[in-house]
């Protein structure tokens, strides 16, 4: 069996590439039989068994690297090479981070084409977990307790009957609102947000929603910096020298930072600049419709502070926002709009993509 050597905050480790103790849906597989098993998965008529099966066989294939496409939710999607040693690093960060130990139990509830479902197979097949595979809906539903899983923010809001069957949650993909924070604060089992993108190969910081935390910490050998107001992250262990992003935060040390907005999204109105984020935190308590807030082309401002909602705008919903004190005079939408649905990519709202559909005559 082959061996692979990484580094992972200065020391030295040597995994197999398939660990003895992964179990895939209770089955264990030597390599021949799991490539096997991938070339049956991939003409089942379920989409998210045939990525699998693809996936698999991609991972074991004499390439170096994977092919991982962004999400584009601030931008163009892009497709990007990222190589399986990095990946791996990654993986096994994360198994550190969580003491993930073999033969515990995750759940694998998202699709395997985005980085947060190639992740959790790669966790399970470095470190001899078993691994659980379902099919991705916005409301996960298990029989059974699991030491691990990873969900989006919406699927976590829909589970929030039974996430006493996971001891440990690790949510990413979406912002998570100041409601379902509420909701997990205190909960007996450990749910985190995550930070990071499909560049990082999945999360560089962890935020404790649990304790009720508002700062990311770094995991691993991860370090921030900021350039121009932007957040810059150091992450050698995946080959990350220096990464410039689109985020907005306050940094509290190299290794701690308060996300506030991205940058691209921010609105100057007038010269008051604003985060959409920060303001969409707020009317969430009071808003229970898919919305989000931008800046509306104005000659005279530059941009103008508003909201779209989908579906339907709330009953009274200006009424409610002009009364809301959570808010300065300044962060209150001035126009309203209405889509019959938002552009999406796995459930993340394409805030650029769904602008381009709003007729503002």
């Amino acid at each position: 069996m082959e061996f692979l050597e990484i580094k992972i905050d200065g020391f030295c480790f040597k995994f197999l590439l398939m660990h003895s103790d992964f179990r895939l849906n209770g089955v264990s597989y030597d390599l021949d039989h799991l490539l096997s098993y991938a070339d049956e998965l991939i003409n089942t008529k379920e989409e998210y068994l045939s990525e699998l099966g693809r996936f698999i066989l991609d991972w074991y294939s004499e390439e170096p690297d994977i092919v991982l496409q962004t999400s584009g939710s601030t931008g163009k999607p892009t497709q990007i090479l990222a190589p399986k040693s990095m990946l791996s690093a990654s993986a096994m960060t994360t198994v550190k981070a969580f003491n993930l130990k073999p033969l515990q139990k995750v759940l694998m509830c998202l699709p395997v084409r985005h980085i947060a479902g190639k992740m959790m197979l790669i966790r399970a097949l470095l470190a001899g977990l078993r691994i659980d595979i379902i099919e991705p809906t916005t409301t996960p539903r298990v029989s059974k307790t699991y030491d691990f899983t990873a969900m989006t923010p919406h699927q976590l809001r829909n589970s929030l009957d039974h996430i006493d069957q996971f001891k440990q949650i690790i949510v990413g993909g979406a912002p998570v609102d100041d409601s379902l924070r509420a909701a997990v604060k205190g909960h007996n089992s450990c749910i985190f947000s995550t930070y990071g993108m499909t560049e990082t190969y999945s999360h560089v910081a962890l935020q404790n929603l649990s304790k009720g935390e508002r700062q990311y910490t770094a995991v691993g050998d991860v370090t921030f910096s900021i350039k121009e107001d932007a957040l810059v992250i150091h992450a050698p262990h995946i080959g990350i020298e220096k990464l410039v992003t689109t985020d907005c935060v306050d940094l509290i040390s190299s290794t701690q930072f308060v996300w506030k907005g991205r940058s691209d999204f921010a609105i100057n109105s007038g010269g008051i600049k604003s985060h959409p984020e920060q303001i969409e935190k707020a009317l969430s308590a009071v808003i229970s419709e898919p919305f989000f807030v931008f800046g509306k082309p104005d000659k005279q401002l530059g941009q103008s502070l508003s909201i779209v909602f989908e579906g339907q705008i709330p009953n009274q919903v200006a009424k409610i926002i002009s009364k809301l004190d959570t808010l300065s005079r300044y962060e209150k939408p001035k126009d309203y709009f209405v889509l019959s649905q938002f552009v999406r990519s796995n459930g993340k709202i394409l805030r650029n993509q769904t602008l381009q559909t709003i007729d503002y005559s």
